[in-house]
């Protein structure tokens, strides 16, 4: 591996890769193609994969967008297909636009810049970062590079043995070789560690309520308060999010679980609330996913003990989560959810 080099890029074209002994051989992170074009059809039929190794790999994780656009109306077209096929996805770095297609010269840099502009702002409208990705010959007459590096980050394309423009992110080679890949590769070399300063995923709100006592008391968001009261037996939950999937479930003191579901209603017994009116629960499962890493994180308090019983988080069961919130044939009157 070449010196200095600290990032890989990819996409469909590469397989096989083991995360793990990229990771260890000191790339500390990997830029992925998204997709391609204006339909989120065309989205990298490797994407979620790398993505989700990466991530496990511990790999810091950014993405790029391939342009074929004519317009800043196409451009814009390709910013949404790609926020659609990052939906939910948690980076470390920007959105890079990638302009290199021979199809664009054509269009001259008064346009290529209305192209890039537009991409730029539609990606930050949706508050990640943006940057644009390209070679020394785009940079230097097709594009205008001193105005990009103003408001973007930029990922520089340039096989030499130095870099000519001030950049970020250097792609020094693409038949770079690295541990953990038997083939060639794109490299590159990070000047800036302020790429990784990018995204927080806003979290999500998460609101909930519980029935107890013969009624259903008021919501609560988050860790704000407690849903119950001391010594009422909860007998149903319902809870929902602003952004994300949830479902949730609840097991029946001296029965079974019953079925999930995803609603938000409590007039709906069917699909609106787990539990049975009446009927006293001593368990509950949340399971959260679609936005960043946040999992449901929950805990249910022993009916008259004012404790709570440890975190859980979704439906994880390992040494130190039961994967569920509860102990079986003990009554709950209190429950916390929140997304971590």
């Amino acid at each position: 591996m070449s010196k200095g080099v600290s990032l890989v890029d990819v996409s469909e074209w590469q397989q096989n890769i083991n995360y793990k002994q990229l990771k260890s051989s000191g790339i500390k992170a990997m830029i992925i193609r998204a997709g391609y074009g204006r339909e989120t059809s065309q989205k990298d039929t490797m994407f979620e994969s790398h993505y989700k190794e990466a991530k496990s790999a511990g790999l810091k994780i950014g993405v790029y967008w391939y342009s074929y656009a004519s317009s800043a109306d196409d451009a814009e077209r390709e910013a949404k297909a790609c926020l659609e096929c990052i939906k939910g996805k948690s980076l470390n770095m920007p959105i890079y636009y990638d302009l290199e297609d021979s199809s664009q010269i054509k269009l001259g840099k008064t346009r290529l810049m209305e192209i890039a502009e537009r991409f730029c702002e539609t990606i930050k409208k949706n508050n990640y970062r943006a940057g644009v990705y390209a070679n020394l010959n785009w940079f230097n007459n097709y594009l205008d590079y001193d105005r990009l590096k103003n408001k973007y980050s930029i990922w520089l394309a340039q096989y030499n043995s130095t870099n000519e423009l001030t950049c970020d992110i250097w792609q020094n080679s693409s038949t770079g070789r690295v541990s953990g890949y038997g083939g060639n590769i794109d490299t590159n070399i990070i000047y800036n560690e302020s790429v990784f300063e990018n995204i927080k995923v806003e979290k999500p709100t998460l609101t909930y309520r519980v029935y107890a006592d013969g009624q259903w008391y008021d919501e609560v968001k988050g860790l704000s308060n407690i849903a119950g009261r001391k010594k009422q037996a909860i007998s149903a939950v319902a809870v929902k999010v602003s952004k994300g999937d949830i479902k949730y479930r609840v097991h029946l003191l001296n029965g079974d679980w019953l079925d999930w579901v995803d609603g938000y209603d409590i007039n709906d017994s069917n699909n609106g609330y787990a539990g049975i009116l009446g009927k006293v629960i001593d368990a509950v499962q949340v399971e959260f996913s679609g936005v960043g890493d946040f999992k449901a994180t929950y805990r249910a308090r022993k009916q008259g003990k004012n404790k709570f019983m440890p975190y859980q988080h979704n439906t994880e069961h390992d040494a130190e989560q039961d994967g569920y919130a509860g102990v079986i044939g003990t009554k709950i009157d209190g429950l916390q959810i929140t997304l971590t």
